[in-house]
């Protein structure tokens, strides 16, 4: 399944555009060239966690899977467990970097606690708790005609997207961690659906989807930041919005029409095997690219965010092959 592993590679470098550019649309002036072409790049990569999660719906929900549920915790637990705890503390340590004698215990606690040691971490405590359903889930789509699942995943979306709506216009909190995998159940179930998909959908469709839910969620975040300010704005980069769901899905489509074959095919299964490393380091690479060598927001974003990303995605990956390599380290990603 040669498109999936390239969904992966898409996914994270896609990840790590929307992380450079983020700091573009909140940091420059609303409204400005420097703000619109930091809100193109990062609406036109809002899809990269839907992926991510569809990716792993089409790979643990497979039929052909039949270890018993205490097989399969015990081999996600094996893939898991250790990098979050030991890349929770070292974002822990990193965030308190300037000050490493005022950090408490307590401090501790609370950020793993709370499933937000740093910015990017929420997703691997989010899909830690999915994981604890696969093997139900698995029983539930064996049994259950493809019609019934997918009116379920509409069902699902509907709820998670109007769940985004209120939680981001009444300012809820993000609640418990152990809940935040719930919303996004239907992406899950959905990637196993595309993969399994005996038909095609038109690539035109799916590109023209897609592109209409770009521009529907860059148009979004202006309209609505300047009638509620920019925190408003940001629900139509919100994973579950109304305009993500259709541009994840979409972008899932596109995606499993390209059968990369040769030397591509070889160089992305590759990468793909350090995609999770990649994730997980990247952040510390661009704030210290941030920190001392150039923030896109203050040069041309068209051409920074880019550059910029490029430069944090071959570090991160050279990073994440070095781990890779390593008899005990390789354990950490």
């Amino acid at each position: 399944m040669i498109w999936l592993d390239a969904a992966r590679v898409v996914a994270i470098m896609a990840v790590v555009i929307l992380h450079v550019a983020g700091s573009v649309v909140t940091l420059s002036a609303f409204g400005s060239s420097a703000w619109w072409q930091g809100n193109l790049y990062d609406a036109l990569v809002r899809w990269c966690v839907p992926v991510f999660v569809m990716v792993s719906g089409a790979l643990l929900l497979d039929p052909r899977k039949t270890e018993g549920v205490a097989d399969f915790y015990r081999k996600r637990a094996a893939r898991v467990l250790l990098p979050i705890a030991f890349w929770s503390v070292v974002y822990i340590l990193w965030n308190h970097r300037g000050a490493l004698a005022q950090l408490r215990a307590m401090d501790v606690v609370h950020s793993i606690a709370r499933g937000w040691p740093h910015y990017h971490l929420w997703f691997l405590y989010m899909i830690m708790c999915l994981y604890l359903f696969v093997p139900f889930l698995r029983t539930l789509v064996v049994h259950t005609r493809r019609r019934d699942l997918w009116w379920l995943v509409v069902l699902m979306f509907v709820l998670s997207g109007v769940n985004e709506w209120h939680r981001t216009f009444t300012g809820g909190g993000a609640g418990l961690f152990i809940n935040w995998f719930l919303p996004y159940l239907p992406y899950f179930l959905c990637g196993y659906l595309i993969q399994t998909s005996d038909r095609a959908v038109p690539l035109s469709v799916s590109l023209g989807v897609f592109g209409a839910a770009v521009g529907g969620a860059a148009v979004g975040c202006y309209w609505l930041a300047k009638l509620q300010g920019l925190e408003r704005g940001l629900y139509f980069y919100g994973y579950l919005s109304v305009f993500v769901i259709p541009m994840s899905v979409s972008a899932m489509l596109v995606l499993r029409q390209w059968k990369p074959a040769g030397l591509w095919a070889r160089g992305i299964q590759r990468v793909s095997g350090l995609t999770l490393g990649v994730y997980l380091v990247h952040p510390i690479l661009l704030e210290s690219l941030r920190a001392h060598v150039l923030k896109p927001e203050d040069y041309a974003p068209l051409l920074s965010v880019p550059f910029v990303a490029a430069l944090v995605f071959g570090g991160s990956l050279v990073v994440a092959l070095i781990f890779h390599r390593a008899p005990f380290l390789n354990r950490l990603i």
